[in-house]
């Protein structure tokens, strides 16, 4: 399908903003959605850089080719594709942040354990959304039987990881499904978009206060 529920999406963007990777995997790119949401609320909401300059890395892992379109390399700097397990197995990539957006179902338990402890090496911080219970269950299809749901999860699948943070939401038939922060070491958000920073950059890059705003500052040491 390439695509997921949409309540968790607001969420995923405030953790996003206060984690502020400079590089990010995204596993499971289908549609294109988070590369997209990261670029924007990372890049363009604050620094308004629509010239596709990018300061940050966003790669992305896609085992269904049919999914990606040209307009994903606007987003993404590289996208791999290939099983997600034997690209992290071999990349020599460090992440800031590695992005399963429900990608982890669709491998078996033991592949899917597998895949994140391989994560949890090459990433400082990865963001795990997933359908939480056993009333998930979806067939591929004979174009992509990646789409196949192969294992079940709950919550307390993750709560053995020492850092970790959990949010429950719920789909329109109040199935439910989480978001799931996990981290080798304490998890740690940023600062940097505290509530005068926030206000600074949309008066800078929004309504054209860049000259008012430096002036403040400089007057301000």
């Amino acid at each position: 399908m390439g695509t997921s529920n949409w309540q968790n999406i607001s969420y995923n963007i405030g953790l996003i903003r206060k984690l502020d990777p400079e590089s990010i995997l995204d596993v499971g790119v289908g549609f294109g959605r988070w590369g997209i949401l990261f670029r924007e609320f990372l890049e363009i909401w604050d620094g308004g850089r629509y010239n596709g300059k990018w300061q940050r890395v966003i790669d992305g892992i896609e085992i269904y080719p049919g999914y990606i379109k040209d307009y994903h390399r606007y987003f993404y700097d590289e996208i791999f594709i290939e099983n997600a397990i034997e690209h992290i197995k071999k990349t020599e990539k460090q992440y800031d942040l590695i992005n399963f957006g429900d990608v982890v179902e669709h491998f078996t338990k033991d592949e899917g354990i597998k895949l994140i402890e391989l994560a949890m090496q090459k990433g400082k911080y990865l963001l795990i959304n997933i359908p939480i219970g056993k009333y998930w269950a979806q067939a591929g299809t004979d174009d992509n039987p990646f789409e196949e749901h192969r294992s079940i999860w709950y919550n307390n699948d993750f709560t053995k990881y020492k850092y970790h943070r959990i949010k429950t939401f719920y789909d329109l038939t109040q199935r439910e499904f989480s978001v799931v922060l996990l981290s080798k070491e304490k998890i740690r958000f940023t600062k940097k978009y505290g509530k005068y920073f926030r206000l600074k950059n949309i008066l800078k890059h929004r309504f054209g206060f860049k000259n008012l705003i430096e002036s403040f500052e400089k007057n301000k040491r």
